[in-house]
This record gives structure tokens, sequence and C-alpha cells, in this order.
């Protein structure tokens, strides 16, 4: 059974003062930039609001530029601008990568760099029709009072899906905000909560009601860094990620595979983009199995994928530490070599 949308009026400004107008004259307006998910999420009454602010015709959002060893990307340019942007693929190639890898060509043509980082938590007992929902009598995210991942706890594990979040994690980005309390910049890693009901805002700091976000600024790495994103999906051509990896190292000079700085990214394994912790305590050692073990050890402390996809939470945990593995493969052929040697995957 399918259900039709519930009515809205649309407004379409064409300036972000216009759009924070509206939304301070309509609360709990909803802004839609491409619209790949909200309209999704409406058509199943995820959500259900009395109005919409399309942004589609605020031009100002839109672009990417460097000033001062940054990037300052629009959060209104699409997904496959951004991965085809020639500032992009010159100085962050990862960023590029893994926007590459968003769903599939008609998707990334109208999805949003702000909406990626914007996206809805996804669970398997959540992005299901109206019907399906209230016949297994809903869930903690929405409508319910069970999580049906976890039923004996009031945490929701819907997990971010998102593919350009921990890369933007790994490379410092911020976010630019703009709302009734006006103007402001903070740390991507402060825009992301820990619980699944709020894909972003859910503590003091975060993004607030009623507020746009306008840019993503993101410091050019210093010379000698590298990096490369992985993911693992159903199907490669349009899916989102049942598990997302991005690698970052910089290395003691070409052909020294010692690690000087070392970041490691995670998504759709928690509820928000997560960087792996204590990677420091691997630097000044050569990026060898037993270094690589370790990598993989504390990944596996920091993702924790839960029954909210379709494949099963262990292949998927499994699928970490391989993921991993085939990262730092190409960005280390001596590794490479010792892997396939060992008969290992990567």
């Amino acid at each position: 059974m399918t259900y039709a949308i519930r009515p809205f009026q649309l407004h379409q400004p064409e300036t972000v003062e216009e759009a924070l107008a509206l939304v301070g004259t309509h609360p709990g307006a909803m802004f839609l930039a491409g619209g790949t998910d909200l309209m999704v999420n409406l058509r199943k009454r995820l959500a259900e609001p009395d109005h919409v602010i399309s942004l589609r015709n605020v031009a100002a959002l839109r672009g990417v530029t460097e000033v001062d060893g940054r990037l300052t990307i629009g959060a209104l340019t699409t997904i496959a601008d951004l991965a085809a942007h020639p500032l992009v693929q010159q100085h962050v190639p990862i960023l590029a990568e893994a926007a590459g890898l968003v769903a599939g060509p008609t998707i990334r043509g109208m999805g949003t760099v702000g909406g990626n980082l914007c996206l809805d938590t996804r669970c398997r007992y959540y992005n299901q029709s109206y019907f399906w929902r209230k016949a297994n009598d809903y869930c903690l995210k929405k409508d319910g009072e069970v999580c049906h991942v976890a039923p004996g706890g009031s945490f929701c594990w819907a997990a971010y899906a998102g593919d350009t979040g921990p890369v933007l994690l790994m490379l410092d980005a911020e976010v630019e905000l703009t709302g009734p309390q006006g103007q402001r910049r903070l740390p991507l890693r402060e825009f992301y909560g820990t619980d699944g009901r709020w894909a972003v805002g859910a503590k003091p700091g975060g993004k607030q009601p009623g507020e746009l976000l306008l840019r993503v600024h993101v410091p050019i790495p210093e010379p000698g860094w590298q990096g490369v994103y992985e993911k693992l999906r159903v199907r490669d051509s349009i899916d989102y990620p049942l598990v997302g990896v991005g690698l970052m190292a910089r290395f003691a000079g070409p052909g020294d595979p010692t690690v000087q700085a070392l970041r490691l990214g995670l998504t759709a394994v928690n509820p928000r983009p997560e960087l792996v912790p204590g990677l420091d305590e691997l630097e000044g050692k050569p990026f060898d199995l037993a270094l690589l073990d370790a990598l993989q050890r504390k990944a596996n402390k920091t993702g924790k994928p839960m029954r909210t996809a379709v494949a099963d939470p262990a292949y998927r945990r499994s699928m970490v530490g391989s993921l991993i593995a085939k990262a730092a493969a190409r960005l280390v052929p001596s590794l490479a070599e010792a892997l396939a040697a060992e008969q290992r995957p990567a």
C-alpha cells in the first residue's frame, strides 16, 4: 500500500534572508535542497511538514572557491559538481572520490553537499512505508516507544549513511550556519549528536531548529597527505553504504612507509560519522601488517554495526576491517604485496 505525500505549501525564496524569514514565520518548516532524501521520506510519512522551503533558487549557496588555504563549498553545490570540481580533485582528491561514489549519477546530479551532511539517519525499521511501520507498532525514532534493533534500551541506533561526512571529518572541516540567533561556524565534529533520532543537533551547540547550513570550509591538507575512500553496498551503482571507510596517511617520504600521521573515518556503522581515536599511538611506525592489525582493532572498537541494514551486523563488522585493508593496500604498495603473500584479502 502506498500513500500520497501529505499536502504542504511550497515556498521558493531567492536569498538566504528570505529563507530565514520564511522559517521564522512558519516554525517547523523544512528546508528542501536536492530532495533526493527528503521527498522519499515525505512519501513514507516520515515527516509531515505544513511548509517546505525550497532552496533551489538561492544561487549564493552554490560553488567551490579557494581562499587563504581553504576550500569553501556552498551547501547547495551538487555532489556531481563536488566530485568533478578541479579544486577538489587537486587539493582533496579523497573528497572527490567519496562524492563520486554517492548513489548513482542521477542522484549525484540532484543531491547536495549540505543534504549529504544533514542526511537523515537510516534503519530497516524506520525507512519503510507508513503501512509497514504502523503494522510493526512504529519504532523509537518515529511515533513508537521501542527500538526494534535494541529493544531493551532507550537509544536509537539508526545509522548515518552519508559518504562525505567521514571524509570531511578527517579533513577538519567546519560548517557555517545561520539562523534566528545569527551566523556562526563550528567544527563538523560538533555538528552531530550520538542518538539516531536526530541526524544533527542532538546536543547543545549542534545545529539548532530553524538554522540553515550555508557552507563547508575545508582546510587544504599539507603536502604529503594521501587518502582513499572505500565503500560496501548491495548494488554498486546506487545504494547507500553498508560500511564506508576513509583512510588518510602522511608518510616520512617517497618509498618510506613510516607513518607520520594517520586518520581513519567510518560511516554507516554508527548514528553519526566517526573518527577512530588513538591513532597517534601508531605514528612513527612502518605501515606493515602489524600496524594494519592494530588499526583494524581500533576501528572495531569504534564502529558498532547493528541490525539497521539489510546485511548481517557480524558481516558488516568484518567488512570494516576488510575495507581498511583494501584502503591501506592502495596507499602502501609494500603492504599490498605482504597481504598477497599471506593470501589475506585487500
